[in-house]
């Protein structure tokens, strides 16, 4: 079939009928709620995967990253089941002609621009289908569809594919979301609860390992790459002054697609109303007498939750903002209820963080 595939091929460049593609999709993928999985081939090991927002409940479920919300489960694994090979997306690969691919659906066109982040998705002429494929070649393809106009690449694909568990390198920051105006790479939000992390809010980031970015996006990809426990020697300019910190690489606990509201990291999960849901007893050495039930009011006196935050998106914001001004501050208290009644808790003590803790200043001056 394969070979009948690539002669298609040749007939696409000249006004193509993509209804063999079509055909191919169909064998090549199954049902999954309300969607499609695609087989694929990597590495001599065959998947079926596909991209759900919310954790699919089939039960052959052998790989997952909820980060990007990527899924895998196992084929029959049939010698003549046939699967797609993903294939780079390079200079070349931007050049070619290609189709949207999908059940019954095809629409020809080409790639406007790779994915640049893990959320920023690559961008294709055509309209895309949830879990469909763009494709140059029938049993080929450089992207998997997210709808609309845009497509996870294969280079994420890929990483997903080939990392054992899910994976991203954090070194206790996020930045100001990219912009076109300005390449400057500054810090937005600081997680007090990484061990002993340096960075204050607008720090200017200059390069990690003598790497210097060249936008948001490598700096994204650069850091999520570093490997846990090894040290990361970042460069920054705070003022006039130019530092150098080493830190020692961790993993994200939350972000992309996953909430993030730096409490994660403690093992404590919260809704919007910012209630401990649920802890991890592995970690309640960190949670410094923070129980499930507990609502976190208040932090260093000034309320979370308002009309301006509805969203979970904006609950996490505030909650970054408040936990940023406490590692300036170096003071970290926490208005609580539990079971009708209301008290503060001292964080400070707890972090593992000598750079916070030097900067507390009790008489306020």
């Amino acid at each position: 079939m394969r070979v009948l595939c690539v002669l298609l091929c040749f007939v696409w460049g000249w006004g193509y009928d993509y209804t063999s593609c079509q055909r191919y999709y169909k064998v090549a993928s199954s049902p999954s709620n309300q969607t499609r999985l695609i087989n694929v081939e990597h590495n001599k090991q065959k998947f079926a995967i596909g991209f759900f927002k919310e954790r699919p409940k089939e039960g052959n479920l052998i790989k997952e990253d909820p980060f990007i919300g990527l899924y895998a489960f196992s084929t029959a694994n049939q010698k003549d089941e046939q699967t797609y090979i993903i294939r780079a997306i390079d200079e070349r690969a931007m050049k070619l002609n290609m189709a949207s691919i999908a059940l019954n659906y095809s629409e020809a066109g080409i790639i406007l621009e790779a994915q640049k982040g893990y959320l920023t998705y690559g961008r294709f002429t055509a309209p895309t289908r949830q879990n469909g494929v763009v494709s140059n070649i029938c049993y080929q393809i450089y992207g998997l569809g997210m709808g609309e106009n845009l497509f996870m690449d294969s280079r994420y694909l890929v990483r997903f594919l080939e990392q054992k568990e899910p994976y991203y390198g954090d070194i206790g920051i996020r930045l100001y979301p990219p912009n076109p105006e300005d390449k400057t790479l500054k810090v937005e939000f600081v997680d007090p609860f990484f061990p002993n992390v340096p960075f204050l809010k607008d720090d200017e980031i200059l390069s990690i390992n003598n790497h210097i970015f060249k936008d948001y996006y490598d700096f994204e990809w650069f850091v999520t790459n570093l490997p846990e426990n090894s040290v990361a020697n970042v460069k920054i300019r705070r003022g006039e002054s130019i530092t150098e910190y080493q830190v020692n690489v961790s993993r994200r606990y939350g972000g992309f697609l996953l909430p993030d509201r730096f409490f994660e990291r403690l093992g404590i999960t919260l809704d919007n109303n910012l209630t401990i849901t649920s802890t991890n007893p592995n970690l309640q050495g960190l949670q410094q007498g923070l129980l499930e039930g507990d609502t976190i009011l208040w932090i260093n006196n000034q309320k979370i939750l308002s009309s301006q935050t509805q969203s979970t998106q904006e609950v996490a914001r505030r909650l970054r903002y408040l936990l940023t001004q406490a590692v300036s501050l170096g003071k970290l208290d926490v208005l609580i209820s539990r079971g009708g009644f209301q008290f503060t808790l001292n964080l400070i003590n707890g972090l593992n963080n000598e750079y916070i803790q030097a900067r507390y200043n009790p008489f306020g001056f």
